[in-house]
């Protein structure tokens, strides 16, 4: 009896973890896309996929800088892994920077530039991306708001 408590128990537990990795992360695919403000490519903002159904979160959300460009791809758990597949609310924000220890402290500062609040969350940033199980270019993110300020 105990053996095949065993066997059942193995079994449901393989189920649980189909679609994961073998160290329990779910399975990514590479994602590139592109962030424009104002018809422009956006440079150096973060970039975060936060995933619509709680199945699909790997912790910390697939992520990405913008390049010159206002190119990205996807990190979930190594550099340029991806993402899971599913549905996406994104953000987008300018890093902020942190002082070094050479400015004295250790405080944080924005950049001079930032984009519309409203971009910074998924909830309220109003763009989305659907993530295949497999490579997914995703269409240029267009972003709107007034002229971005010159950094002092």
């Amino acid at each position: 009896m105990r053996a095949m408590f065993g066997a059942v128990a193995l079994s449901v537990l393989s189920l649980g973890f189909a679609g994961c990795g073998g160290d329990g992360q779910l399975k990514t695919y590479p994602v590139t896309g592109q962030i424009l403000y104002n018809g422009q490519p956006l440079k150096g903002v973060d970039v975060a996929f936060h995933a619509t159904d709680p199945g699909h979160a790997v912790g910390y959300p697939p992520h990405a800088k913008t390049d010159a460009e206002g190119k990205f791809k996807l990190t979930s758990y190594v550099p340029d892994d991806g993402s899971p597949a599913g549905d996406f609310r994104v953000a987008v924000a300018f890093a902020v920077e942190t002082a070094g220890a050479d400015d004295g402290g250790d405080q944080s500062k924005k950049l001079a530039a930032q984009v519309p609040a409203k971009y910074h969350r998924g909830e309220t940033s109003g763009l989305t991306a659907t993530v295949k199980a497999a490579a997914t270019a995703l269409d240029p993110f267009k972003l709107e708001g007034p002229p971005l300020k010159a950094a002092k």
